[in-house]
């Protein structure tokens, strides 16, 4: 299990290498993740751009020495995008669901990378200790909030989300939203993270292989589905490196 946790930090990368690769493929930004105005001045340069800049961070990822500079890139790339054009969005039409969706879940990924630039800052220091890390999960933390919420309110909807295979559909949204919770709370306490981090990565395993895959093989070429896939499985991804983080070091409990 500790060497699935270690994987973490590159189901991460992956996904973020997926973005760009998403991106280039259809020539457009991502419709939930990234939802750019069609009246954006030099659209198609910060398109290649930011692409670019998600395959390239992505693969540095993946290399110890180029770590920790391009999750701090990748990082800064995705809070900025946090801000516009999500936080613009959202404050422009609060209750509406959607951009809440998409903003807790671009502020998740920004956290997830400053947690691993965090951790691989300094060789010589525990995991989870460096500011960089530490500040990663409290944002980290408070995009959990924001799903756990989102499950509460729209549990119905979520509900018509889980695989037709799948008793009891309602318990399960509610179910979901209360792990979120707990989730966020243990973060924030450090208290039984490893395990919260453990199991919250495991269900985020369960979506990508059960949920998300069959709904790409059966849409290939529908770009939401696709997405969506990856963003489960980047936050697969943080949820064990934060596992790790408190398997390795008595820094998280």
């Amino acid at each position: 299990m500790q060497e699935l946790f270690k994987a973490g930090k590159y189901l991460f990368a992956f996904s973020i290498i997926a973005f760009g690769i998403i991106q280039f493929g259809v020539q457009e930004f991502m419709k939930g993740f990234l939802p750019m105005p069609d009246s954006l001045p030099a659209r198609i340069f910060f398109l290649n751009f930011i692409s670019t800049l998600f395959v390239a961070g992505g693969i540095a990822l993946c290399i110890p020495k180029t770590r920790h500079r391009a999750a701090l890139l990748i990082g800064i790339l995705l809070f900025i995008l946090f801000i516009y054009p999500h936080l613009v969005s959202l404050l422009s039409d609060i209750h509406n669901p959607n951009p809440w969706t998409g903003t807790a879940e671009n502020l998740a990924l920004a956290a997830g990378a400053f947690i691993i630039a965090g951790d691989s800052q300094n060789a010589a220091a525990p995991l989870g200790t460096s500011a960089l890390a530490r500040n990663g999960r409290i944002l980290f933390a408070i995009s959990l909030i924001v799903f756990a919420v989102q499950h509460f309110m729209y549990a119905d909807f979520i509900a018509t989300l889980v695989p037709a295979w799948i008793s009891f559909k309602l318990f399960w949204a509610y179910f979901i939203g209360v792990a979120f919770s707990l989730a966020c709370i243990s973060i924030l306490t450090k208290i039984k993270t490893r395990l919260a981090s453990a199991l919250l990565g495991l269900m985020f395993l369960f979506w990508v292989i059960f949920l998300h895959l069959p709904r790409v093989a059966g849409a290939t070429h529908i770009e939401p589905e696709k997405t969506s896939m990856f963003i489960a499985l980047a936050m697969c991804g943080i949820f064990f490196t934060i596992a790790n983080e408190s398997a390795q070091h008595k820094v998280i409990v």
